[in-house]
């Protein structure tokens, strides 16, 4: 059994600190504190002003980019309709159908003035021909 002298016995133990100084001033020790907290605080303040503003900028975007899809659909669907030349027999490559639609959808996007134009034949073609071996 342990002695009530062994138990009251403390241990001190330094442990060694480089570079700091023993004693900080109580003004600077809050300045230093506050500075950090106001970093901390700030940074956090803009991170979500960034993020809020470029979430509104993707909103807009996908809003944009989905109405702009929307009417490119439209405009295919009339014009399929439409057109006269399809209901003559030419073999459709129905396999191709995703194909057709990028290769619209790229003429579509080129911002020229008669690109619904261009879009439905780049359409129709990639339809219409063969599948590549």
């Amino acid at each position: 059994m342990a002695t009530e002298e062994n138990k009251k016995t403390i241990v001190e133990v330094e442990i060694p600190a480089r570079g700091l100084p023993d004693e900080i001033p109580r003004n600077d020790f809050a300045a230093r504190v506050m500075a950090a907290v106001e970093d901390h605080f700030l940074g956090k303040i803009m991170t979500r002003v960034i993020r809020d503003s470029t979430d509104y900028i993707l909103k807009k975007e996908t809003t944009k980019l989905a109405d702009d899809v929307m009417w490119f659909r439209k405009v295919m669907g009339t014009k399929m309709s439409e057109d006269e030349s399809l209901a003559d027999g030419t073999p459709v490559q129905l396999e191709r159908m995703q194909e057709s639609f990028e290769a619209g959808w790229k003429e579509w996007r080129s911002g020229s003035d008669d690109r619904e134009e261009l879009a439905y034949q780049a359409f129709v073609k990639t339809m219409t021909s063969p599948q590549p071996e």
